[in-house]
């Protein structure tokens, strides 16, 4: 099982944790706050359930109906979760209006108190782990339940706040408040992390970083090749895809000119992770190219020569 899977069963069983705890402390202390939280926690639950199965699914190699494998999978969760934020927010924004309109009170604050503390603790720990195993990975959907849980924390401290406010100054209408500002501020996430996935999923260009690593990767190889174009990349779950055009002297032998694609790609391939690489070789043109005698300079027959010694052929 991979720590992608295994980060998933830890998120959803925390999350089942959590909804329990908020639910029942809701409905006995009577708190619209506490019980939108959980409703929220519930909705972690499915979230993360979906992460997990999308996961799984994105992990499985290449077959003959996807050839690129699976990676949009996770790229497609990522984006159903966003929808499942947005219709979370909503609904927390419905009930505290409600409950702003018939004044209802909270009774034994106390309690909701310990459950909010217990509830911030488990869910830094949660978040932390998370973004360590989606930054080790370069997972989407893992990020998005990262964030989802930050969101909880933000939530989660607000809530707190609201409770002291209530013990100690008896301001209920408080506690509505907080909820519907809670609500707007998931709402506003949902929408955002909508908007960043959907680049994966109408295929937008590597990050620039990304981007600028790969540039100097191939300017680094000045000595075999004329020239480089038609750069496209995009990304696919943590599947990243990058096809280019690499002009050639006409004069190389066709197992010289796979060396040197070959010694590109792996570079590439060993400075960005899970990157596949296209490499389209081109031979130069016979009256513009200035290196038509390319093939009997001593420099670049050196850099050959270093390249077979190192493949030992």
């Amino acid at each position: 099982m991979s720590n992608k899977s295994v980060a998933s069963i830890v998120s959803i069983s925390v999350a089942v944790m959590l909804t329990v705890v908020k639910g029942i402390a809701g409905f006995s202390i009577g708190s619209l706050a506490l019980l939108s939280s959980a409703v929220d926690s519930t909705l972690d639950i499915l979230s993360s359930t979906i992460n997990y199965f999308a996961i799984k699914k994105s992990e499985e190699p290449p077959d003959e109906k996807h050839p690129f494998g699976h990676g949009k999978f996770e790229s497609l969760a990522t984006f159903l979760q966003s929808l499942i934020i947005l219709v979370s927010g909503g609904y927390i924004l419905y009930k505290s209006y409600g409950k702003f309109i018939t004044k209802g009170k909270i009774d034994n604050i106390d309690s909701g108190l310990y459950v909010m503390i217990f509830s911030i603790v488990s869910t830094v720990a949660l978040t932390l782990y998370l973004r360590y195993v989606a930054k080790k990975s370069d997972s989407s959907i893992l990020k998005a339940d990262a964030m989802h849980y930050e969101i909880d924390i933000l939530t989660n401290v607000g809530i707190l706040i609201s409770f002291f406010i209530i013990k100690y100054f008896g301001l209920h209408v408080v506690d509505p408040i907080i909820s519907a500002v809670i609500s707007l501020y998931i709402i506003y996430s949902a929408v955002k992390l909508s908007f960043e996935v959907s680049k994966d999923l109408l295929d937008v260009e590597l990050p620039e970083a990304i981007k600028s690593d790969i540039i100097k990767i191939l300017d680094s190889f000045d000595n075999l090749h004329i020239d480089f174009h038609r750069v496209r990349t995009r990304k696919s779950g943590s599947q990243k895809f990058l096809d280019l055009h690499l002009t050639l002297c006409r004069e190389l032998s066709i197992s010289d000119a796979h060396k040197i694609a070959d010694t590109i790609e792996r570079k590439l391939k060993n400075k960005i992770d899970d990157l596949d690489v296209t490499i389209h070789i081109d031979p130069c043109d016979i009256k513009s190219c200035p290196g038509i005698d390319a093939c009997n300079d001593s420099k670049l027959r050196i850099e050959l020569d270093k390249l077979k010694n190192e493949s030992g052929g």
